[in-house]
């Protein structure tokens, strides 16, 4: 499940933006004549979405993105409307939620005044050695589960100075798309080990557009395997309170 009370979003100034899948979707919802993307990928906040996850049934346990199409914390999303988001967060605790974001300063900014709900994985895109940075800011922060979404894996970052310190969990996964930059598999293979040694729980999500042996495929064929094995590690969450 994703819930997109934002869509849209602009360059956060590191290479994981460049081919931005979102951008890309967002234009052809706008083609379509989809209302929520009458803006195209101007940032834009929807209050008629706050209700959506309480219409879910309590009863059922899973798992939320938030959001698939834009970024909580971008400067243009106002602080007002993070809390209303936050709150449908606590409101809703059958649901656990992973919240992505590329603006980590202002994540860590609104934590260190704000709780963070018991049922909010908290997340940062770090694809790039630039944007180590994001890992720093996201170790400050109490949170429950603290991950990274290596995704487009665009370098070597195991041997770049990732710290992988105080993070539960990394997902990692090769660009899709005509324009596709390709993943190596030692850079992968680095950060299963980088994750091992540090207790991080990994995740290998995809190949992409290149599989493991170099070659452009669809996705779906190259499959999720790395080095023949299936990955999809999952972290178990601290108490916090």
């Amino acid at each position: 499940m994703s819930w997109n009370p934002v869509t849209g979003c602009s360059h956060a100034g590191t290479d994981e933006c460049d081919n931005c899948y979102a951008r890309s979707m967002a234009s052809r919802l706008e083609g379509m004549g989809n209302p929520r993307y009458s803006n195209g990928f101007k940032v834009t906040c929807h209050p008629e979405a706050l209700k959506e996850p309480l219409a879910t049934d309590p009863n059922k346990e899973f798992m939320c993105f938030l959001p698939s199409m834009g970024d909580l914390f971008h400067d243009d999303v106002r602080e007002s409307f993070i809390d209303q988001v936050i709150g449908v967060v606590m409101s809703t605790p059958w649901i656990t939620y992973q919240i992505l974001t590329k603006r980590s300063a202002r994540m860590a900014s609104y934590f260190s005044s704000h709780r963070c709900p018991a049922n909010a994985w908290l997340g940062v895109t770090c694809g790039c050695k630039k944007s180590l940075v994001r890992v720093d800011d996201l170790r400050g922060i109490a949170a429950p589960v603290r991950w990274l979404s290596i995704e487009p894996c665009l370098s070597d970052l195991a041997n770049e100075g990732l710290d992988l310190t105080g993070i539960d969990w990394i997902i990692v996964g090769g660009e899709s798309g005509q324009r596709a930059r390709p993943m190596e598999e030692s850079w992968a293979m680095n950060l299963k080990q980088l994750a091992d040694a540090s207790g991080t729980s990994f995740f290998f999500k995809q190949w992409g557009t290149w599989g493991e042996d170099n070659v452009r495929r669809s996705k779906e064929a190259n499959g999720h395997l790395l080095g023949g094995v299936e990955y999809h590690n999952y972290p178990t969450p601290r108490l916090i309170y």
